[in-house]
C-alpha cells in the first residue's frame, strides 16, 4: 500500500537528511557557517528546502542561529557532551536491563552475528559505528521500552555526532568492539543487574573519550 499523503508530508526531506548527515560526519565542521545559497547549490535544490532543513536542525540543537540571523553548525560543547552521555548511560542501562529480561534465542542469534561482524571489521571505524548502532537498536527493540526509545531518539543526533568523532580516535574502535562483546555476554547471561552495569560502563568509557576529544577541539562560536 502506498504511503498516505499525511505520512509523505511528515517524512524528513532529502535536504534535511543530507545536511544532518554532513554535520554528524563532521564534513560540516563545528562552528562553521551554514549559507543557504551555498548549501542549496551543493545539494542541487532550491533555497526553500534548505531553509526548512536548517530550521529543523536548529530545533534539534545541531545548528545555531546567531543574533545576526546567520546560522552555524553547533559548536563543540564540553558541558553538552557530559550531559548527553550521562543521560544516554542511564537510558541505555535500562534498555540493556529490560532486553536481558526479554531475551530470546532469535535475539541472541542476531546480537551474536553483529558482534562477530564487528570483530572481523574492527579496523574499519565506519563499519564499527554502523554495526554498533544496529546492535544498540536491536537491544531497544528487545527491551520493549518505548519511553526510553523515545527519549533516546531526542538525543540521537548528538549521540551520533560524538560517536563518529570519538570512534576515529586511535584504538577506540577496537575497544568499542570489546565493550559491545561484554554487553552481549551480560545480556545473554540473563543477569539484568550485570547487563545494566556493563552497558553503563560501555557508555561511560565512550563519554571519557568524547570529553577528551571535545576538550581538544573545543571552539567558541565565531564572532557575530
Amino acid at each position: 500500500m502506498p504511503p498516505s499523503s499525511s505520512a509523505s508530508r511528515n517524512a524528513p526531506s532529502p535536504a534535511y537528511l543530507r545536511l544532518r548527515e554532513l554535520i554528524i560526519a563532521g564534513s560540516l565542521e563545528p562552528s562553521s557557517y551554514l549559507s543557504e545559497p551555498e548549501l542549496a547549490e551543493h545539494l542541487g535544490v532550491s533555497r526553500t528546502p534548505v531553509r526548512e532543513a536548517l530550521t529543523t536542525l536548529i530545533a534539534e540543537g545541531l545548528a545555531i542561529k546567531l543574533p545576526s540571523n546567520r546560522t552555524i553548525v553547533a559548536p563543540v560543547s564540553i558541558d553538552e557532551v557530559r550531559h548527553v552521555y550521562d543521560i544516554r548511560s542511564r537510558l541505555e542501562g535500562l534498555i540493556a536491563r529490560d532486553a536481558t529480561l526479554r531475551n530470546t534465542a532469535a535475539d541472541e542469534s542476531v546480537l551474536e552475528r553483529q558482534i562477530m561482524l564487528m570483530g572481523r571489521l574492527s579496523d574499519d571505524y565506519g563499519e564499527v559505528i554502523r554495526i554498533g548502532a544496529e546492535f544498540h537498536e536491536h537491544l531497544v527493540t528487545m527491551s520493549g521500552n518505548v519511553m526510553c526509545a523515545n527519549l533516546l531518539h531526542v538525543l540521537r543526533g548528538h549521540v551520533d555526532r560524538y560517536r563518529v568523532f570519538t570512534t576515529r580516535e586511535p584504538g577506540r574502535a577496537a575497544q568499542a568492539v570489546d565493550e559491545h562483546r561484554a554487553v552481549f555476554e551480560a545480556v545473554v547471561s540473563g543477569d539484568a543487574d550485570r547487563a545494566e552495569a556493563v552497558m553503563r560502563d560501555h557508555i561511560d568509557h565512550a563519554a571519557g573519550t568524547a570529553i577528551e576529544w571535545a576538550t581538544n577541539h573545543h571552539a567558541a562560536p565565531p564572532a557575530d
